[in-house]
């Protein structure tokens, strides 16, 4: 049997320079699959999606309430796929951490070829060989993306964040390619990912208006032309081509131009209070960001390597392109009060547009010393360091969001990846009990509209009015904390006739409970609710670790309000 060595010198020198390329991404790749795989979980917002998915591929429709669409989603792409697979018998549960990890690793290998263009740009054309030390550049920024904590997380979580930051790596990649000579006939490909992106998250249209603007930029500063070029008019016509029908037709499904979501969070009058409470927490969620990531410290080097280049530069397109990004999206995040999950997914674009300005302002940095013998030995020498370092800082931030001290599992309204695990196996370990104890007709209010009524075949809204157009539309904004910025008033929630009130609750273990601290107003003989405990297997404690009965767990009962003309019967119901 050969060796692999004669295996090796019986390869192609083609062959073999394109394993010496490729090869060192794969232990890279191996390292986010298994960072990931620390976090492994769902969160309650993907079972939003899941819900429209399961409507798609069983009935055609992409709604939360059969028969009512309302976009609760913000991801259509992300749903679209993962009804494909349930219609192929893929449970999205598994396909969407499976996917979210492999366009984690896409992105990887995007960014890989991305920053091989920017440090050489010959490396990447076909049979060149890479210079080196420029070369061992590009393997940096992908074994940073795959050493940070927060790029694993929302590789895991089931939701579309790695779907869509891949879009916009690939559509950033193309743009820095068409900017090579002869590379111009990638600009359509350029539009047709931008299309994706903005179908996938609404931040993608930002992306693409930002990449718009400076393309007409780079045309004015280089050629003093004042009208795009026909390859852009091309580019224009790839991304409207798919995005535009798609609109058209969202907007006449559902009835209004946004999704549902967008006017939970910004429709509304607000106060003078509320607003500066918002940007607030915007600017402690860009902070947070910051510190964690240690861009803070590290961002005079980011800075460097953004600011070293000419326009006739190759590098000068992306460097003057994520120099426009950078800011805006932060400005934008800032504006909508950043986001209640931990570890910076809504911003996680910005994760690699910051990972390789750091490594371009290394590489600037190395490329100043003398002798020039020095340079590999020094670039070697510091690339292990800053990694090294950086990996040891996320680790502890891993095991600190997964394992946080008492009272950590919040932040100022962030929530940890410890909480959001513990929240949502709860209503999924709910939902899973109470799947056979409603019928076709029964509507529930709940607090989260993801695991429980996923799980639990519910018909219902939820409280924040994510998948309820009335709370949407007709309640201002009283909570600067997205996703949750509005609540549901009583008498508006009652006009629905529910069956069952599920944001009243309590999670303990013992079998009985004082009177629930809420729903006076469900209990009142009008509305006629009572409150009824069911023992639910799986359960865990919330808050601090602890039930709220004060009892050190474990959890095992559930507490609700149900009417008391409905006759309700369900396995593990206390008498």
């Amino acid at each position: 049997m050969p060796s692999l060595w004669h295996i090796f010198g019986a390869m192609s020198p083609t062959a073999r320079r394109l394993l010496w390329r490729w090869a060192p991404l794969v232990p890279i790749a191996a390292v986010l699959v298994w960072h990931s795989l620390q976090f492994d979980f769902v969160t309650d917002d993907a079972y939003i999606s899941f819900v429209y998915s399961r409507n798609l591929a069983e009935h055609g429709q992409l709604a939360f309430n059969l028969g009512h669409p309302v976009e609760g989603y913000t991801n259509f792409l992300w749903t679209v796929i993962l009804a494909g697979g349930m219609v192929l018998g893929v449970p999205p549960e598994i396909a969407s951490r499976v996917l979210g990890t492999g366009f984690g690793v896409a992105t990887l290998v995007v960014v890989f070829r991305l920053t091989e263009r920017l440090v050489d740009p010959a490396a990447s054309r076909p049979g060149a060989e890479p210079r080196c030390p420029a070369c061992g550049w590009a393997y940096l920024p992908p074994a940073l993306l795959a050493c940070s904590s927060g790029f694993a997380c929302w590789s895991s979580g089931g939701l579309e964040t790695q779907l869509f930051t891949f879009l916009v790596a690939f559509a950033i990649d193309g743009y820095v390619a068409a900017d090579q000579p002869g590379g111009e006939r990638r600009l359509p490909r350029v539009g047709v990912a931008l299309a994706l992106a903005a179908m996938t998250r609404p931040e993608g249209l930002l992306i693409t208006a930002l990449i718009v603007a400076h393309r007409l930029g780079l045309n004015m500063a280089r050629d003093r032309r004042w009208l795009p070029r026909a390859v852009d008019w091309l580019t224009l016509g790839s991304f409207l081509t798919l995005w535009a029908p798609w609109f058209a037709w969202r907007w006449a499904y559902y009835g209004w131009p946004f999704p549902n979501t967008y006017y939970v969070k910004a429709a509304g009058h607000t106060t003078a209070r509320y607003d500066h409470e918002l940007h607030q927490a915007g600017l402690y969620y860009v902070e947070q960001w910051l510190r964690q990531t240690r861009l803070l410290w590290a961002s005079p080097v980011a800075v460097l390597g953004l600011l070293w280049a000419r326009p006739r530069q190759p590098r000068f397109a992306f460097t003057s392109l994520a120099a426009l990004i950078l800011p805006v999206y932060l400005a934008y995040v800032v504006s909508v009060g950043g986001d209640f999950m931990g570890l910076h997914r809504f911003i996680m674009p910005l994760f690699v547009l910051a990972a390789i300005a750091v490594v371009l302002g290394l590489e600037r940095l190395a490329s100043l010393l003398h002798p020039a013998q020095l340079r590999p030995f020094a670039a070697a020498t510091v690339a292990a360091i800053v990694l090294g370092l950086f990996a040891w800082t996320q680790a502890r931030l891993t095991h600190a969001s997964l394992h946080p001290a008492p009272g950590k599992f919040a932040d100022h309204g962030i929530d940890t990846p410890a909480y959001l695990i513990a929240y949502t196996e709860n209503r999924a370990a709910i939902g899973r009990a109470m799947a056979g104890c409603f019928t076709d007709d029964d509507f529930s209010i709940v607090g989260g509209a993801g695991a429980q009524p996923y799980l639990g075949h519910m018909r219902g809204i939820d409280v924040f009015g994510l998948v309820s157009e009335r709370i949407a539309h007709e309640v201002a904004p009283g909570r600067p904390r997205p996703g949750h910025n509005k609540w549901g008033p009583d008498p508006l929630l009652a006009e629905h006739d529910p069956d069952f009130v599920f944001h009243c609750y309590a999670i303990h273990s013992k079998p009985t409970i004082a009177p629930l601290g809420c729903g006076a107003f469900w209990r009142a003989p009008a509305r006629g609710f009572e409150q009824r405990t069911i023992e639910v297997p799986g359960l865990v404690g919330e808050r601090e670790g602890r039930d709220d009965d004060g009892g050190p767990g474990p959890a095992k009962y559930y507490t609700f309000l149900v009417k008391r003309d409905r006759a309700f019967a369900c396995p593990g119901l206390v008498p």
